[in-house]
C-alpha cells in the first residue's frame, strides 16, 4: 500500500511545511492538491518536486479537457502522476495516457462524479490508465457519503491498482486496507492535525500489519510449493540429469532472466566441485563440442534463445538436459533428459504460458516465474549436496576454489 498525502491548501509555504512533516512520518507520495495548483500554478508542482526528489509528486489537475497538453505541462514541471477526471471524454484520457507514456509518468483517473463507477473503471482499464481513484468529494462527504460504498466493487472489477480518497482517517483506514485499496489518499486528517508527522507515522504503522502478512503469505506459498516439488521429483529424471553431468566433457548452463541467475549460481557451485563448467553468453565460453552437455533452464520451455541453443547443442553431437515446467514444450522435446519443476498453479487464466506470465493472473502472491525459479534454485542446491557426497567433497574443499578477487 501507498500513502498519498493530499495537500489541498492554498498557501505554498504551508503546504511545504506540512509535506516535510508528512515525509518524515513516512508518506510515500505527496499530492499537489487542486486548490494549490489553481492558486500557484505548475510552480507548486515544481517546488514540491525540488524539495522532495525522493517522493512521487502527484499533480491533482482533475483534467477534463486537453489531456495531452495538461499532462505534458505537469510532466515538464516534475509531476510523477497526473489526475484526469473519469467523466472526461475518452479521447482526453487516451491522449493523456499516450503523453504520460512518452514522459515516463503515470495517469490516475478520478471517478468523482461518475455514476456507474464499475462500468467506467473497466473502460478505463482497457484504455491503459495506470491507477483508478474511487473518490468521495468534500461536498459529498457533507451529505454522509463514503468511498467505501464503491471501493470493494471497483477493486474486484479491475486489475490495475485502485486508489481511494474521501475523509479517510485512522478509524476508517483499516477497513480501506481490508477492501483492497492500493493507494490510500489522506488529506485533512494529516494536514489539519496538530502533529502531522505523528499522524502520518500512525497510518504507516497500520500499513505494516498488512505488509508483514503479505511477506509471510508469499514466503509460505513459496516454501509450500517447493516442498510439493521435492515430493514429486522423479527418480529417472534426476538420475538421468546427474549421469549426464558426470559423463560430460564440458558443461554449459543457459537460462534467460532470473532463470539465468539461477543457472549462474549453479555453475559457480559446480566450479567449486571441479567440474569443467561454463555459462553460455560469457566472453570466456568456449565452443560446444561432441561429448559436451547443455543444461537449459526455461520455465515455459519456449524461450527462443534457449531453444536455439538446445538445437545447436544437439547438432554438435552433445546432450541436452532441460529443466522446465513443461516436458512437452519445444525445449522438452529437444532434450535428452527432462527434469520437470512445476511452476505456479493457475486459476481461470489464459492457457498460453507467455500470456499468463504477462498478465500475472494467478492465485499465488509470488510474482511472475518466482515459484519455478525458486524451486529450481533449491533443486539444484540439492544436486550440489548429492555431488558433494558422491565425490566426497567438503565445504573446506570447495572454499579452496572460491573467488579471491572480489
Amino acid at each position: 500500500m501507498i500513502l498519498q498525502v493530499a495537500l489541498d491548501l492554498t498557501d505554498i509555504e504551508q503546504a511545504i511545511s506540512i509535506a516535510e512533516k508528512a515525509a518524515r512520518g513516512g508518506a510515500h507520495w505527496l499530492e499537489v492538491g487542486t486548490p494549490l495548483i489553481k492558486k500557484e500554478g505548475m510552480r507548486a508542482v515544481e517546488l514540491l518536486k525540488r524539495r522532495f526528489p525522493d517522493r512521487k509528486i502527484v499533480a491533482d489537475l482533475k483534467t477534463m479537457d486537453t489531456g495531452a497538453l495538461e499532462v505534458e505541462m505537469a510532466a515538464r514541471h516534475g509531476a510523477d502522476v497526473v489526475s484526469i477526471l473519469g467523466v472526461a471524454d475518452d479521447k482526453t484520457i487516451l491522449d493523456a495516457v499516450e503523453v504520460a507514456r512518452r514522459y515516463g509518468i503515470r495517469v490516475m483517473v478520478d471517478l468523482i462524479g461518475v455514476k456507474d463507477k464499475v462500468k467506467r473503471a473497466k473502460e478505463l482499464e482497457k484504455m491503459g490508465v495506470h491507477y483508478i481513484l474511487v473518490h468521495t468529494g468534500i461536498d459529498e462527504q457533507v451529505q454522509g457519503k463514503s468511498p467505501l460504498e464503491d471501493l470493494e466493487k471497483v477493486v474486484k472489477a479491475v486489475s490495475v491498482p485502485v486508489a481511494v480518497a474521501g475523509g479517510l482517517n485512522l478509524k476508517t483506514i483499516p477497513r480501506v486496507i481490508e477492501l483492497g485499496a492500493t493507494i490510500i489518499i489522506v488529506g485533512g486528517a494529516i494536514t489539519k492535525a496538530e502533529n502531522p508527522e505523528e499522524v502520518t507515522r500512525s497510518i504507516i504503522d497500520l500499513f505494516w500489519g498488512e505488509y508483514m502478512m503479505t511477506i509471510r503469505k508469499a514466503m509460505t506459498d513459496i516454501t509450500d510449493h517447493i516442498n510439493g516439488v521435492a515430493e514429486k521429483l522423479k527418480l529417472e529424471q534426476v538420475r538421468g540429469f546427474v549421469d549426464a553431468m558426470i559423463g560430460a566433457n564440458k558443461i554449459f548452463i543457459y537460462g534467460a532472466g532470473r532463470s539465468g541467475l539461477v543457472g549462474k549460481a549453479f555453475a559457480m557451485r559446480l566450479m567449486h566441485l571441479d567440474f569443467n563448467v561454463y555459462v553460455v553468453g560469457e566472453t570466456i565460453t568456449p565452443a560446444f563440442e561432441q561429448g559436451d552437455l547443455l543444461i537449459a533452464i526455461s520455465g515455459s520451455g519456449e524461450t527462443k534463445s534457449i531453444v536455439d541453443a538446445a538445437q545447436i547443442a544437439r547438432a554438435q553431437g552433445g546432450k541436452v538436459v532441460a529443466i522446465t515446467s513443461y516436458a512437452n514444450s519445444t525445449l522438452g522435446k529437444l532434450a535428452d533428459v527432462v527434469v520437470e519443476i512445476p511452476g505456479r498453479t493457475k486459476s481461470d487464466v489464459p492457457t498460453d504460458y507467455i500470456a499468463r506470465q504477462m498478465l500475472t493472473k494467478y492465485k499465488w502472491i509470488a510474482p511472475m516465474g518466482t515459484l519455478f525459479e525458486d524451486s529450481t534454485m533449491i533443486f539444484l542446491d540439492g544436486i550440489i549436496a548429492l555431488l558433494m557426497a558422491t565425490f566426497q567433497k567438503t565445504e573446506k574443499d570447495m572454499k579452496r576454489k572460491h573467488a579471491t578477487l572480489e
